[in-house]
């Protein structure tokens, strides 16, 4: 009783910390304020003359999905102030849900941590900045872990076919808001294949996707309102298959992975095996694969658009050797460790190739994977992170992990520049 008690204040804590962050204007990752303000006009826009601005929005030069913005000039006009505070507190359904999805993946693990990691999420830069200032990206993670939620209730048999119509209404609606999301529809869809097989049910399902997609590809498409690949935000002329910018987004997302990894194994190091001394034909081959990424690997120039992004280990690399080379000993680790587990399921070589393709635009953020990698990893790729490894330890090190983290982009984005 002392231990749940002593729990739901230290929860709270994180809450108030949230609500302070909110009074002074916190933004941890350094510009969503004044992407906040650039892009708070466009609710009063569809409020005074839907129509035109529905048609025309690309014209605008924004680069992100109207559906925010319209369901605030619609339903949630509350005036700023009060639109700021609804927002701050429905993105709580985040953690919430969050450990919803633990507690059906890890039966046999404390409820009581499965708290405590999911309010981890209250740490997270991201997080709390789009819930301050509020964001379509912030949306779309909303809908994306209900849909999660939904496929692994569906794991469980429990009316299984109901909840992966949810699941498929869910991640249409955080594809409308963030359309990054929509690729991992090829996941979802193909799990469903092998639980349903092809019959009426996945066929069902087949419609339910076409059904809920054809308004976007209209809109896009159809009434060439396409605001994705808008070139008066960033010059994306860059062609998403080229070599340079599929190095950028492998070499990039491997390292973001290994960021939200690490704490995770971080007491199991020791237990990290890598076997160099029998230098087979598949270990060649993978190495000369990477080398070949990262000789086509080149940031430098999406950084100089927004003089930002990258991820931790690549700006990490740069400031202490003004060069890549601590970025590319990482991430060859880490695909070293990513080629294993995708060995070992076929599913985890789909959602990485989902999360490549889910970002076409030149320029990387880490927010633009947060939390949504840390979702991927704890509830999604599977034999990566175990119940073993959530244990008193690894939540221990996780706070101060994300606590440093967090606290060293507020000093940072904040107070030295």
């Amino acid at each position: 009783m002392i231990i749940k008690k002593n729990i739901f204040i230290f929860i709270l804590l994180l809450y108030f910390s949230l609500i302070a962050g909110f009074y002074f204007g916190e933004d941890s990752l350094g510009a969503a304020y004044y992407d906040y303000q650039a892009l708070n006009h466009l609710n009063e826009k569809f409020k005074n003359d839907f129509l035109y601005y529905f048609l025309n929005y690309n014209s605008l030069g924004h680069r992100q999905s109207p559906f925010l913005f319209i369901l605030g000039s619609i339903i949630f006009d509350f005036g700023e102030l009060g639109k700021r505070i609804f927002f701050l507190h429905i993105y709580l359904l985040i953690p919430i849900y969050f450990y919803k999805c633990l507690k059906i993946k890890f039966k046999d693990v404390s409820k009581d941590y499965l708290k405590l990691f999911a309010s981890i999420i209250l740490l997270f830069p991201t997080f709390r900045t789009y819930s301050i200032w509020p964001d379509p990206h912030l949306l779309g993670t909303l809908f994306f872990i209900i849909s999660i939620f939904y496929y692994l209730k569906m794991k469980t048999n429990i009316r299984p076919f109901k909840n992966a119509l949810l699941n498929t209404f869910f991640l249409s609606l955080a594809a409308y808001s963030s359309p990054n999301f929509g690729v991992f529809v090829i996941y979802f869809y193909l799990e469903f294949l092998k639980r349903f097989s092809l019959g009426k049910k996945i066929l069902l399902i087949s419609l339910l996707n076409i059904i809920l997609s054809l308004p976007f590809f209209l809109y896009l498409f159809y009434l060439d309102v396409n605001f994705i690949f808008n070139n008066d935000v960033h010059n994306l002329n860059y062609n998403f298959f080229s070599l340079e910018s599929l190095s950028n987004k492998i070499i990039i997302i491997i390292s973001i992975i290994l960021f939200y990894l690490f704490p995770f194994k971080l007491i199991n190091l020791n237990k990290v095996r890598f076997n160099f001394s029998k230098l087979s034909v598949r270990f060649i081959f993978t190495s000369l694969t990477f080398f070949f990424i990262i000789y086509f690997f080149d940031f430098s120039t999406s950084y100089e658009y927004t003089n930002s992004g990258g991820g931790f280990f690549y700006n990490l690399s740069n400031l202490l050797f003004q060069n890549n080379i601590l970025l590319f000993i990482l991430s060859y680790f880490t695909y070293l460790y990513l080629l294993k587990i995708f060995r070992l399921n076929t599913s985890n070589l789909i959602l990485f190739l989902s999360l490549i393709l889910s970002h076409p635009q030149l320029t990387m953020w880490q927010a633009n994977f947060s939390p949504t990698i840390l979702f991927l990893l704890l509830l999604l790729f599977k034999d990566v992170i175990s119940k073993n490894n959530l244990n008193l330890k690894t939540l221990i090190i996780s706070y101060l992990y994300f606590s440093i983290y967090l606290i060293s982009n507020i000093v940072i984005r904040n107070i030295l520049t």
